[in-house]
């Protein structure tokens, strides 16, 4: 069935040492979703750099993320264990930067800091320059503390609901009406080789510098719990490379890419199954892939 939902666009920042709370809150933000969010008409789409940045040249790398996350973010929710994480040549950090940034163009931020224990093999430098931030943040308003991923995840929940009861269902002037009509997958094989001298017979040689195989998720709900397997069809065969081997969940709008090594060029047949709020979904897909 078709929806129609206000998407609201939710930078998730943080440094690093966070990759089990960012995991934590995308579930919860998921999950609010398919509890809440179509009851209520709105779908809160989380952005995390590792699905959803695009690499591109032309800019410094914390630049790049500001005008594809910041800039279109109608929230930031940010998060800090023990690190600050890594100066930009602009500010201290790059979660730091996002944080500025977002709240100089007026958008609703939510910063946390964790109460865990410190690991014992953690930076120190890291460590003083986090309190020096956190200092620093205290006269700008309320900030929260967690004292486990879970616990982070529920405040943060509350913190995005608080944000649409407040504006209405429309936290910007950015928020956009979507078509909730599930996941789009589309996969591609990608290739990629450079120059490497010449044959005897003076004929310019290629060596492969990259053979990958990338799904896109196009759609506005992510597809989770996603599997899949590759089978070569007219006698195509392919070396699994880095193939995953357990569940992931592909979030809308996203893009992920593994090596995948052809032995010979052709179609292989990509059959996948995912679920979409705990409906189970399944589909056959074809790509060309080419060996050298």
């Amino acid at each position: 069935m078709t929806l129609q939902l206000t998407g609201v666009l939710v930078l998730i920042a943080s440094p690093g040492d966070t990759q089990q709370e960012r995991a934590s809150v995308r579930e919860a933000i998921n999950n609010w979703n398919i509890n809440s969010g179509r009851r209520m008409g709105v779908a809160l789409l989380p952005w995390l750099y590792e699905h959803s940045a695009v690499p591109t040249l032309g800019d410094r790398p914390q630049a790049i993320i500001n005008s594809q996350a910041v800039d279109r973010a109608d929230v930031v929710v940010a998060f800090f264990d023990s690190r600050l994480g890594t100066d930009t040549g602009v500010s201290v950090s790059g979660t730091a930067e996002e944080i500025q940034r977002a709240h100089a163009l007026g958008k609703p931020v939510h910063v946390y800091f964790s109460n865990e224990d410190v690991p014992r093999e953690a930076d120190l430098d890291q460590q003083v320059a986090l309190r020096d931030f956190r200092q620093g943040l205290q006269d700008s308003g309320l900030l929260g503390d967690y004292n486990d991923p879970q616990d982070l995840a529920g405040q943060v929940v509350r913190a995005l609901q608080h944000d649409i009861d407040e504006a209405g269902r429309d936290v910007s002037a950015h928020s956009r009406t979507i078509t909730l009509s599930g996941a789009q997958l589309a996969w591609h094989h990608e290739h990629t080789e450079k120059p490497d001298g010449v044959d005897k017979r003076g004929k310019q040689k290629y060596k492969t510098t990259s053979n990958r195989l990338v799904v896109e998720n196009t759609g506005s709900v992510p597809a989770e719990d996603l599997t899949f397997t590759v089978t070569g069809l007219d006698g195509c065969r392919v070396h699994d490379g880095d193939l995953p081997t357990t569940p992931f969940t592909l979030e809308a709008h996203s893009t992920r890419s593994w090596i995948v090594i052809p032995l010979s060029s052709g179609t292989v047949e990509i059959a996948a199954a995912w679920t979409e709020g705990g409906e189970d979904k399944n589909a056959k897909f074809t790509t060309e892939v080419r060996s050298r």
